[in-house]
């Protein structure tokens, strides 16, 4: 390995890093009124076709998945294929997104003019604002860029990069405006993790009955590593003659209660160390919530009390998810 090539090959990928982050702050300083015009052109469409060539042709295909992934009809049109037959599938109640960087695509824009003569909406998305394209176009998203991540400035990197996120934040913001966005994967995605997180709910897999494990609020310590070592859930629900959830204590607690304070462990109740306000899910919410929920968080968790207002009905595991999922 040379050295020398290797510092110069990490220095230039942190300073290239510098580059991509500036690009992206030009890209939010500059979202404006014409942004939200091309989301509502996009979500009114009775389909969305979306054309570029090269990379810029990646980028569209991949944005047309996202809108079906949502319920919103995408489809990748190519702009040569379009001129022998593919046009055909145009309809005055549809939109056009068109991606090029430099604007002047010969391509692009040639199937931009015929779209236009059929009725359709054009948005256009590229680094140049007064190109062919941006000028045809009905609605022009700009995508500046710092400058490519390659040393001689030539590589499609960061404007690819920043067209990929453009077409991602007008997809996101279509499917918002057509309807809640999980609810449409739910039915877009029955089968992987997503599918198996957004379809089923905690009540489907949670432990309930028997198989929960509580104690009462006098209860003493022992009693409650009793029912840790019973269930093997990983955690106690501290729960009233009512049902009422007061607390929880989980292995975890149990660990740092050991080594905080072993001289005194057979005199503590589970009073003094449950933790007293725990996070806590419906048992309505979807594996997905419950998912965000232990994970979004300072400390992760790995289980969850489920409480129907305030009242303990069972138990749901970060594992009982994946394993619904293998």
């Amino acid at each position: 390995m040379n050295s020398e090539l290797d510092k110069a090959i990490l220095d230039h990928a942190r300073q290239a890093l510098l580059w991509q982050l500036q690009s992206g702050q030009r890209l939010a300083e500059q979202l404006d009124t014409k942004f939200l015009e091309a989301v509502h052109v996009v979500a009114a469409a009775n389909k969305v076709l979306t054309t570029g060539l090269g990379k810029s042709g990646f980028i569209a295909k991949k944005m047309a998945a996202t809108l079906t992934s949502v319920r919103i009809p995408g489809i990748f049109l190519h702009p040569v294929e379009a001129m022998h037959g593919d046009s055909g599938i145009l309809q005055a109640s549809d939109c056009l997104v068109a991606f090029s960087k430099s604007g002047e695509t010969s391509e692009v824009v040639r199937l931009c003019h015929l779209a236009k003569d059929v009725g359709l909406n054009i948005v256009a998305i590229t680094a140049r604002a007064n190109s062919s394209l941006a000028l045809l176009a009905d609605t022009t998203l700009y995508t500046p860029i710092e400058r490519e991540l390659d040393p001689d400035d030539v590589l499609p990197t960061a404007s690819s990069t920043v067209a990929l996120i453009t077409a991602d934040l007008l997809a996101v913001g279509a499917a918002m405006m057509v309807g809640d966005v999980a609810s449409n994967l739910r039915h877009s995605h029955p089968r992987g993790m997503l599918g198996a997180a957004l379809m089923r709910t905690v009540e489907d897999v949670m432990h309930v009955g028997a198989s929960l494990p509580f104690v009462r609020p006098d209860s003493m310590l022992v009693d409650a590593l009793a029912q840790l070592s019973a269930k093997a859930l990983g955690i106690v629900c501290v729960v009233d003659e009512d049902g009422m959830l007061r607390g929880i204590l989980t292995d975890g607690d149990v660990r740092r209660i050991v080594v905080e304070k072993s001289s005194a462990l057979a005199n503590l109740s589970i009073d003094d160390v449950m933790i007293s306000d725990p996070t806590t899910i419906e048992p309505s919410a979807t594996l997905h919530t419950a998912l965000r929920q232990m994970e979004r968080r300072q400390t992760q968790i790995s289980v969850l009390p489920v409480t129907i207002e305030g009242r303990c009905v069972g138990v749901l595991r970060l594992h009982d998810i994946v394993r619904l999922q293998v």
